[in-house]
C-alpha cells in the first residue's frame, strides 16, 4: 500500500480517474506542463454544518486554483450539489474552474487557460494593491512602519 501511495505521489503511476472527462483534463494539464494534484482534500465550512473535507478533481498549486469536472450535470440532485459547491467555493474565495461535459464539444482547453490567466491577473492586482507597493512611490517602506517595527530596520546592514 505505501509503495502504491509513493508511486502516486511521485507521479510514476497515473491516478485512476473516475471519468473520461477527468482523464481528458489531466492529459491537457500534463501536455501543458501544468502541475496538479488529483482529488487532494480541501477543508470547507459548509453552510450550517460541521467542517467537511471535499475532494475537488484537480488542484493546480502553481496557480492556487481548482478544476471541478461536473460529469453528471443535468441530473436534478447532482445539479443541486453543483450549486451548493459553487456557493461554498465562492464564499471561501477559492478560484474554481467549472468544467461540464458539453464543453468538450467546444474549445474547453482555451476556456481553462483563459480562466487561469484571469485568476492570475486578479491575484497579481490584489498583490499590487498591498501597502508595500503603494509605499514604494512615496518613500521607503520602513519610514512608514509603526515604531515597534523600526528597531529592526538595520537588519540587512548587520547581516
Amino acid at each position: 500500500m505505501a509503495n502504491n501511495l509513493d508511486n502516486i505521489i511521485m507521479r510514476s503511476e497515473r491516478p485512476q480517474f473516475k471519468s473520461e472527462g477527468e482523464r481528458r483534463i489531466a492529459y491537457f494539464l500534463d501536455t501543458n506542463s501544468i502541475k496538479y494534484q488529483y482529488e487532494s482534500g480541501l477543508l470547507v465550512n459548509a453552510a450550517e454544518e460541521k467542517p467537511r473535507i471535499w475532494y475537488p478533481d484537480f488542484y493546480l498549486p502553481e496557480f492556487g486554483s481548482y478544476i471541478e469536472y461536473y460529469g453528471l450535470a443535468g441530473r436534478k440532485n447532482y445539479d443541486r450539489g453543483i450549486k451548493t459547491k459553487e456557493q461554498i467555493y465562492s464564499k471561501m474565495g477559492l478560484d474554481v474552474i467549472s468544467v461540464y461535459p458539453w464543453m468538450f464539444a467546444e474549445n474547453w482547453q482555451d476556456y481553462i487557460m483563459k480562466e487561469l490567466k484571469r485568476s492570475s491577473i486578479r491575484k497579481y492586482r490584489n498583490l499590487k494593491a498591498k501597502p508595500y507597493w503603494s509605499k514604494q512611490k512615496t518613500g521607503t517602506y520602513t519610514n512608514s512602519m509603526p515604531a515597534y517595527f523600526r528597531h529592526n530596520q538595520n537588519f540587512n546592514k548587520r547581516y
